[in-house]
């Protein structure tokens, strides 16, 4: 008797209790078919790439030697304070290119010595036209890498010292290297090397340009004085070599002699840097 009783009291519950859990479940269905899915929002990294527009200072200490294969036939070391750097920095592409443009020279002047045929006394351009990239490899560490044109012209202006006329073009590439080592200071250390085997402008007695080529190197310390600004105070190694046959620069009546002319140009830079 006692089970015949309970059994439908339970068949009760169950038919009562059936249609509010369909409707919950219908009720939690149609909730989730209004719900509009989370947004996620892009989180935007600047771009490692250091823009800005850079105008220093670098007096420098160049010496020349001229060897015509028989031992060295010239040499001069002088100090050389009016010389200068412009550089700018941008991107393209949605800041994923390095685009940048730099050019330095000044005045370029050697001693002087008797039964020498080479300009003195004149003036050098270089400039750099580079397209790459840069990479943050890890916190605080950037590494710049980056490609192009390089050009040169340097003019004598007197018959006697150790700079003779010439151009020369070719391309280039370097990798520079930036850790920061507080949040206002920054050391980077920069390498370069080219190639120019293309002259113009040169002097004819210069003879046949056999081989020409570059060799950069700089250690730099950036001080950022505002967040638009920094102070970049460095030390710059440039190597330029020149190679020619058939010359009569020296004096010899036949084009019947090699002429190797080495620059090295050792520099204190000193510039004033504006950031975007």
């Amino acid at each position: 008797m006692y089970r015949c009783s309970v059994r439908p009291f339970v068949l009760a519950f169950l038919l009562c209790a059936a249609p509010r859990a369909f409707s919950a479940e219908a009720v939690k269905s149609d909730a989730n078919q209004g719900t509009s899915p989370i947004e996620e929002t892009p989180i935007l990294v600047p771009s490692p790439i250091p823009v800005g527009f850079l105008i220093a200072w670098k007096p420098s200490i160049i010496t020349v030697r001229v060897d015509s294969g028989k031992g060295s036939q010239f040499g001069s070391d002088k100090l050389q304070p009016a010389r200068g750097l412009a550089r700018y920095t941008s991107t393209l592409f949605g800041e994923k290119l390095l685009v940048r443009a730099e050019i330095e020279g000044g005045r370029l002047q050697t001693d002087t010595e008797f039964n020498t045929q080479l300009g003195s006394d004149g003036y050098d351009a270089t400039l750099h036209l580079l397209g790459g990239t840069a990479v943050q490899i890890l916190p605080g560490l950037i590494v710049i890498g980056s490609a192009g044109l390089l050009t040169r012209y340097q003019y004598g202006t007197h018959e006697q010292g150790g700079v003779p006329r010439i151009g020369v073009i070719g391309a280039t590439s370097n990798a520079e290297f930036e850790y920061r080592l507080a949040p206002v200071l920054t050391f980077s250390a920069f390498v370069e090397g080219g190639i120019t085997p293309f002259p113009y402008g040169a002097d004819a007695s210069l003879g046949d340009l056999s081989d020409a080529s570059e060799f950069r190197l700089r250690m730099q310390l950036s001080l950022d004085i505002s967040p638009k600004a920094a102070v970049d105070i460095g030390y710059d190694f440039t190597r330029w070599h020149a190679s020619f046959a058939r010359t009569t620069q020296l004096g010899n009546p036949n084009p019947d002699q090699a002429l190797l002319i080495s620059t090295k140009d050792y520099a204190l830079t000193i510039g004033l840097r504006w950031k975007p």
